[in-house]
C-alpha cells in the first residue's frame, strides 16, 4: 500500500456499512440496459471491471422507482419484484471483489401517463435554466396526494433494493430532477407545507427519507445526494439554504451526504460536470460544518486531490467518476504506487454527451474496452507473428500495443522524431492540456510492451518489405483539406496543423472551417495575442462538437473576443485577406495577415495501395482510413491489435 495515500485506502463507515476505502464511483449513466429497465449482462461486466479495479463503494446510477418514471423504457428501473434478478446478481458479482454498492434512486421530472412522457414538477413554471418545462408548456404541478405516491414509490425501490443485497440507497435530489426541483426556490413556488422556506422546500426530501427509513429499517444505510448550490440563473438555491437542511435529513434517517452542484449555461460545465477538479469542493466543506455523518464530496477528483481532502477533513468520502471509466483498475494502481500506469482522463466529454448524441450508451475515448469488458479482453495469441506498424498516433501506438501485449513481435514506424501524431499540436490549444498526458501514458506503455519503435524512420513499401513481416498496419493519419478557393495556394495560406506545430504567423489571422480544429487554433492562437476571424459555412459555429464541450469552446473564444462568422462562403484569398459572400446575400472583405485552412482531413491511402498487394495481412486504420476523433482512433487501434 501506499503511503502516499493513507487516507485515501482508510476503511470508512456509512451508517452500519464498513467499507474498505474511500474511494466511491458515483452514479454516472451509461445507457447499457436491457429494454425495460432491467440490469443487463454488459452492465455487469462494466461493474465488476470497477469493483475488481479496487473501488470501495459503487453507486449504481440513476434507478427509477417506479415502472412509471422509466419514460425512455431503457433507464435502469426498480419498480417491482421482477427487476430483482438482475440486481442481486450485480451485487453478487461485486461484493465478489470485496466492494460495496448501493442504488441511486432517481425520478428525473418526467413520468409516462397513459402511455406519454408528462413533466411533473413542484410547481407549473417554465425554468428554462433548469430544463423545467423544456416541452414549452409548464409542467403538471404535482398534488399532495400524488407527492405521497411518489414518495411511496421511493420508499417500495429502497425496499427492494435491500432484498436484491445491494448495500444502501441514495436519494437524487441533486441537478435538475425532481427531488431537487422541490429543494429549489426557482422552480418551486408552492404555497403550502411543500413551498416557501428552506425547510418547506425540503419535505419532500424528509418525508422520502423517512419512508425509506421505516421501510428498510434502522441499519440499511439511506443518504441523499444534493446540490450544495445552484449556479448561473435566478432564485439559484444557495449554499446557507442547503446547511439549513441537511440537519433535517439526518433527523429523518439519512446517514451520509453527498454533496454536488448544478450550473446552467456557461456554469454547467463548472457544477455538475466540472472541467476545474475540486470547484466544488467548498460546498462539501461547508456542508460538513454542520453534520457528523459522512460526506461524500464530488467534482473531477484524482487520488492526489481526493487524499489532500481527506487529509484537511474537507470530507468523509470522495467520488472519482470518469477517471474509473477511464481506467477501472485506478484504485488498484493507486494502491501499489503505479499512478505512471493509469490511462489518463483527458476530460473530453465523451463519455457524458455520447449517450444524449448518439443513443448506444457512454463510451470513453481513451479506452475502447469501456462497455465491451466482456468481448474485448486482450487474450494470447495462438501464434506469434511479426508485425509492423506504420505510424506513431494514437491508432498507431494503440495496435501496437496491444498486438503486443498479446504476444507478437511489433514494429512501430514514426517518421518524426517523437510519437504522438496529432496529439502533439492537439494539446495546445487551451482545455487540451490533458493530451500531453495521454501521449505520455501511450509512449511508456509501448516500452513496457516491447515495441519495437523506429522513430525519424519513413515507413516506404520497399523499408516494409525488408522487414518481412506477417502482418501490415497502416496508421498514417489523414491528409488536411485545400479547399478549391482561388488563392489558396498564395504564400500566406497555412494548413491549421502548421501553425499549431509552430509555424510563423501573422498578427491578423482569418481561420476558414470553423469546426473543432478551427475553432481549437482560433482559442489558441486568440491566446497567443493574435486578433482572429473564424469563417464557417455553416450556420452554427463548432457544429462538429458535442453540446458541453462546444459550450466550453464557444465561451473561451468569446472571452477572448474572436470574431465568429456564420453561414459564410468563402470566395477568394488575397494578400490582404479574404472575400466572403455572407448569409445575406452581401460580400465582406476579413483583412488578415495570414489564413489558416482547418476545413478537416482526407483519408491518406497511398502507402496502402502501394502494399495491399504485397501483403496478405494488411490493417489500414485511423485517419488514414477515415478522419475522425481521437475515440475512433484509439478504438481502430484496439481492434486492429485485437485481432491480428
Amino acid at each position: 500500500m501506499s503511503s502516499e495515500f493513507k487516507k485515501l485506502f482508510e476503511p470508512g463507515q456509512i451508517g452500519k456499512m464498513q467499507v474498505k476505502n474511500r474511494i466511491v464511483m458515483p452514479p454516472m449513466g451509461t445507457g447499457y440496459h436491457d429494454e425495460g429497465g432491467y440490469v443487463s449482462q454488459r452492465f455487469i461486466d462494466y461493474l465488476e471491471a470497477r469493483a475488481k479495479g479496487g473501488v470501495g463503494l459503487i453507486i449504481v446510477e440513476v434507478t427509477a422507482p417506479a415502472v412509471e418514471c422509466n419514460v425512455r423504457n431503457f433507464q435502469l428501473t426498480l419498480g417491482n419484484e421482477s427487476y430483482i434478478p438482475g440486481f442481486r446478481e450485480l451485487a453478487e458479482v461485486v461484493h465478489r471483489h470485496g466492494a460495496k454498492i448501493a442504488v441511486q434512486l432517481h425520478h428525473s421530472s418526467w413520468e409516462l401517463r397513459n402511455g406519454e412522457p408528462v413533466q411533473v414538477g413542484p410547481s407549473a413554471v417554465i425554468v428554462p435554466a433548469r430544463v423545467m418545462g423544456v416541452s414549452g408548456t409548464p409542467p403538471h404541478e404535482l398534488s399532495r396526494e400524488e407527492i405521497k405516491e411518489r414518495v411511496q414509490w421511493f420508499a417500495t425501490a429502497a425496499g427492494l433494493a435491500k432484498e436484491t443485497g445491494l448495500d444502501g440507497v441514495e436519494v437524487h435530489g441533486a441537478h435538475q430532477y425532481l427531488v431537487a426541483s422541490f429543494l429549489s426556490p426557482s422552480t418551486n413556488k408552492r404555497t403550502d407545507e411543500y413551498g416557501g422556506s428552506a425547510e418547506n422546500r425540503a419535505r419532500f426530501m424528509v418525508e422520502i427519507i423517512r419512508a425509506i427509513r421505516e421501510t428498510v429499517g434502522p441499519d440499511f444505510p439511506v443518504w441523499p445526494r444534493l446540490n450544495g448550490q445552484e449556479f448561473g440563473f435566478e432564485d439559484a438555491l444557495t449554499i446557507e439554504e442547503t446547511k439549513q437542511t441537511v440537519p433535517m435529513f439526518v433527523e429523518a434517517g439519512a446517514d451520509a451526504v453527498h454533496v454536488s452542484a448544478y450550473g446552467a449555461y456557461s456554469f454547467a460545465i463548472r457544477a455538475p460536470i466540472c472541467d476545474i477538479p475540486g470547484f466544488q469542493i467548498p460546498l462539501a466543506e461547508e456542508v460538513k460544518k454542520v453534520t457528523s455523518v459522512p460526506v461524500i464530496a464530488v467534482g473531477r477528483l484524482d487520488a492526489e486531490l481526493g487524499e489532500q481532502i481527506l487529509k484537511e477533513g474537507k470530507a468523509d468520502f470522495v467520488a472519482i467518476g470518469r477517471r474509473l471509466i477511464a481506467d477501472p483498475e485506478l484504485p488498484n494502481k493507486v494502491a501499489s504506487g503505479r499512478l505512471d500506469e493509469i490511462i489518463p482522463c483527458i476530460n473530453c466529454m465523451e463519455c457524458i454527451e455520447r449517450p444524449v448524441t448518439e443513443g448506444r450508451g457512454t463510451a470513453c475515448a481513451v479506452n475502447a474496452v469501456t462497455g465491451h469488458e466482456r468481448e474485448c479482453q486482450i487474450q494470447p495469441t495462438a501464434r506469434a507473428m511479426k508485425v509492423v506498424v506504420v505510424g506513431g498516433g494514437p491508432a498507431g501506438m494503440e495496435a501496437a500495443r496491444v498486438a503486443a501485449l498479446r504476444g507478437h513481435r511489433v514494429i512501430l514506424f514514426e517518421k518524426k522524431p517523437a510519437l504522438g501524431g496529432l496529439l502533439l499540436v492537439a494539446t495546445l490549444p487551451p482545455y487540451k492540456e490533458e493530451l500531453a498526458l495521454l501521449t505520455k501514458y501511450m509512449a511508456e506503455q509501448l516500452n513496457s510492451a516491447g515495441v519495437d519503435v523506429r522513430l525519424n524512420t519513413e515507413a516506404t513499401p520497399e523499408v516494409i518489405e525488408e522487414e518481412n513481416p506477417d502482418a501490415v498496419v497502416i496508421a498514417v493519419g489523414g491528409i488536411p483539406i485545400i479547399p478549391d478557393i482561388p488563392g489558396v495556394d498564395a504564400p500566406n495560406v497555412i494548413v491549421a496543423q502548421d501553425v499549431l506545430a509552430g509555424r510563423d504567423i501573422g498578427q491578423n489571422v482569418a481561420i476558414i472551417g470553423g469546426g473543432m480544429v478551427g475553432c481549437e487554433t482560433g482559442h489558441y492562437l486568440a491566446n497567443t495575442g493574435k486578433n482572429v476571424t473564424i469563417i464557417e459555412i455553416l450556420k452554427r459555429m463548432a457544429n462538429d462538437v458535442s453540446p458541453m464541450v462546444r459550450r466550453r469552446l464557444l465561451d473561451g473564444l468569446r472571452a477572448k473576443e474572436v470574431a465568429m462568422i456564420t453561414s459564410a462562403n468563402c470566395e477568394e484569398i488575397t494578400e490582404n485577406g479574404v472575400l466572403v459572400m455572407t448569409g445575406e446575400g452581401e460580400r465582406q472583405r476579413i483583412p488578415a495577415d495570414s489564413i489558416v485552412l482547418a476545413v478537416g482531413y482526407r483519408p491518406n491511402d497511398v502507402l496502402f495501395r502501394a502494399i495491399e498487394s504485397r501483403f496478405s495481412n494488411v490493417h489500414y486504420i485511423g485517419d488514414a482510413a477515415n478522419p475522425s476523433r481521437i475515440r475512433e482512433a484509439i478504438n481502430a487501434g484496439y481492434q486492429a491489435g485485437l485481432y491480428i
